[in-house]
């Protein structure tokens, strides 16, 4: 049963107004605590409260509270709290008739509010609820209401008040807290190149505002978490400083000593995203496109909305095998750590050898970095199957080759004469292996030196030597699409729906479906 309440509050259609903004700043005054959005939309709605029970207290002036038991005069103002305290004036009085209860009396009242006249009994005398009640709001009454509107319309609120706040000069947050920006505690430049200093000597970071705050020797008596607030705002503005921390832990790096493959996309990944609709690819290319998990086929922006998985499989591709990189997509980011910050720092761990080395979640362009080293000495190749798995230590994944090594035959390619040429050879493949992916590069220099010369020329030329020369390997002189989105992709990077659209507009490509193509040669 919903609480009793004067309805003059249109919670709904609540607006934020400057008065509200100012009763914020004096509740802050108050208790100089940093607050979320949550707790500040809690006060809010209390302040608004408050307001209504003083109004109502000041209508009240002058009235006396109805209670059944009591006497009463013809001239006397009452209110009545069970009628969400509506004000009316006794006009007449009479006597009741009832053998069964005795004798009392019948009020008329005319409300002042709609000029309506009701009967109500006094006098009365049995026991009656109404005869408990004292005219006021307790605490535990307001907190009840407090928690009805929050449960109803506390989220809509609270995205009013966070636009408020986020336009309003008068404060600043961080993380998902709020504060005064004049309450703040003061760090000058001098706090500011000691902080500095001490990233320098730990190599860049990442360390917590905790442990930089033990070298400025703040006040003891300002509260640890506005140190930690006010810390955290004053690096928040200074672009020497980076916010590297998972979701939930502020973590601060130097910027300058940041690898320059975290703050610059590597040439190797650098493509135009797709924004197609994939109308025009039929249900096994759109599903290939997808199972191959570009980041550019991925136009959103990947947060910690997507979800968390203990464990996925990336088969690994040559854009990101030479810029030392994954891709962070809808699927990969499960494992991998995210939060508001774009940049996110944490460790690789191989379990083969216990080793564990810096990597980073670069958000903003979809992928993550600090792998190069790990690829080549596992010799990964365009095709294998790499394994993330999260672990109980947070801020630690885990990488590995899915299965074993094994001898096989493969595509191989090779560099001659400014093209690439493929055999089927045999090679030790590190690990398992998607078949129609899967091309070995057995000289990867020379394809370094081939690719300036080809990433910025179009798909078609490049396709016209790639798909006749990878059909030839086949007894059925077919080609799959992962074959020939793995194979473009060591000269030409591009998204898998782009480079399929592409292909199927070429003459000489056949398209047989399933995802194969087959090239039909000049003349037949």
């Amino acid at each position: 049963m919903t609480t009793a309440w004067p309805e003059t509050i249109d919670w709904e259609h609540l607006e934020v107004t400057e008065a509200d903004l100012e009763a914020l700043l004096n509740r802050f005054l108050e208790d100089p605590l940093p607050r979320t959005a949550e707790e500040l939309s809690r006060f809010l709605i209390q302040h608004r409260l408050q307001e209504l029970e003083e109004q109502r207290r000041a209508s009240l002036a002058g009235a006396r509270l109805f209670r059944p038991k009591d006497r009463y005069q013809v001239g006397e103002r009452l209110f009545f709290p069970h009628l969400n305290f509506a004000i009316g004036t006794v006009v007449g009085i009479r006597d009741g008739h009832n053998p069964e209860i005795g004798p009392f009396k019948v009020l008329q009242v005319r409300f002042e509010d709609d000029g309506v006249l009701r009967e109500f009994a006094a006098e009365y005398p049995l026991p009656h609820s109404l005869n408990e009640l004292d005219g006021m709001r307790g605490p535990d009454e307001q907190s009840m209401y407090l928690d009805e509107v929050w449960a109803t319309w506390g989220r809509r609120i609270e995205e009013r008040l966070l636009a408020q706040l986020r336009s309003s000069p008068d404060f600043v947050n961080v993380g998902d807290h709020w504060f005064p920006k004049a309450l703040l505690v003061e760090l000058h430049e001098g706090h500011l190149n000691l902080v500095e200093a001490v990233l320098d000597v730990h190599g860049g970071g990442p360390l917590s505002p905790e442990a930089l705050l033990s070298h400025l020797e703040l006040p003891a008596d300002i509260p640890s978490s506005l140190q930690i607030f006010s810390l955290n705002a004053a690096l928040y503005r200074d672009p020497r400083f980076d916010e590297v921390g998972p979701a939930g832990q502020f973590l601060w790096f130097l910027r300058r000593v940041e690898p320059p493959e975290v703050l610059e996309t590597p040439p190797r990944l650098q493509g135009q995203p797709y924004t197609g609709t994939g109308e025009r690819l039929d249900e096994a290319l759109r599903r290939i496109a997808m199972e191959i998990d570009d980041e550019l086929s991925v136009p959103e922006e990947i947060g910690p909305w997507i979800g968390e998985a203990d464990e996925v499989v990336w088969m690994a591709t040559y854009p990101h095998l030479a810029g030392g990189t994954a891709p962070l997509t809808r699927r990969t980011a499960q494992v991998f750590p995210l939060g508001r910050t774009y940049r996110i720092r944490f460790e690789f761990e191989d379990p083969t050898n216990g080793r564990r080395w810096p990597g980073w979640v670069v958000r903003e362009r979809k992928y993550i970095f600090g792998l190069k080293e790990w690829y080549q000495a596992r010799q990964v190749q365009p095709g294998c199957l790499v394994v993330f798995q999260r672990t109980r230590e947070p801020g630690v994944i885990r990488v590995q080759l899915k299965g074993r090594s094994r001898r096989d035959w493969v595509r191989v390619v090779r560099v001659e004469e400014g093209r690439l040429t493929f055999d089927m050879l045999r090679r030790q493949i590190p690990s398992e292996f998607d078949d129609q992916s899967l091309i070995y590069v057995d000289d990867p220099a020379a394809l370094e030196e081939l690719w300036p010369r080809w990433r910025n020329r179009t798909v078609s030329s490049l396709a016209q030597h790639l798909v006749p020369a990878l059909a030839a390997l086949t007894p059925q002189g077919t080609i799959h699409a992962r074959t020939v989105y793995q194979a473009v992709n060591l000269l030409i990077r591009m998204p898998p729906e782009s480079l399929f659209e592409e292909i199927l507009g070429m003459p000489r490509c056949a398209y047989l479906g399933d995802g194969y193509w087959r090239w039909i040669e000049e003349g037949r």
